[in-house]
């Protein structure tokens, strides 16, 4: 069974995408389920529509993809040039809201396929991710947060930096602002979600 889910705001363009796999899954002889979104890192498909100030953003959480999913982009093909600068998103596939039907038939038939879905590869290697990740951090962040990662306190953290407790402060607040996180907590499961390789 085809699990989908759709991240997408504009109803319509939604209502479509559901259309398009209904009628490829019935091609191919495939079940089918679409779930909400609560669910979308269990899907097969996820479809995730770029916000509109997405090139502006610091931080863009990673597509979560695995072997068994496939994350597709939802964009403007004017979107496209700009992805290059992001280049976790720009390795992933992407269907345009300028598309024909039949273009987004064609692109999304060896997502469907059953066949065809078996030997797709991991799309975005973790190291292309990572860097889009930290990218925007400098080094004495990346430092902070590494150990952050490994557990230590702030106070702790500091120390071993070689900087007073304020400083690392200042620079804890730097990364939520960057990563729009708005209390410690959140910040450490993002790094325990998101920044486990900081550990390598």
């Amino acid at each position: 069974m085809l699990t989908v889910a759709i991240c997408e705001r504009n109803s319509h363009f939604a209502h479509g995408i559901k259309i398009i796999i209904q009628q490829l899954c019935h091609q191919f002889s495939e079940t089918y389920h679409f779930l909400p979104l609560a669910h979308q890192d269990v899907a097969d498909l996820v479809f995730v529509a770029l916000d509109d100030n997405w090139p502006a953003a610091n931080c863009y959480k990673i597509p979560q993809t695995t072997r068994h999913q496939r994350v597709i982009l939802i964009c403007r093909r004017q979107d496209q040039e700009n992805l290059m600068f992001r280049p976790c998103l720009y390795m992933l596939p992407s269907i345009y809201r300028e598309d024909e039907v039949e273009d987004v038939r064609l692109k999304l038939a060896p997502w469907v396929d059953p066949e065809r879905r078996r030997k797709n590869a991991l799309p975005v290697p973790a190291s292309i991710c990572h860097y889009c990740t930290t990218r925007h951090f400098n080094m004495q962040e990346r430092e902070l947060l590494k150990l952050m990662a490994c557990g230590y306190s702030l106070v702790d953290a500091a120390f071993i930096m070689h900087i007073d407790e304020n400083a690392a402060r200042d620079k804890r607040l730097s990364i939520m602002k960057k990563l729009n996180i708005k209390n410690q907590f959140k910040l450490l499961n993002y790094i325990k979600l998101n920044l486990p390789f900081l550990l390598d």
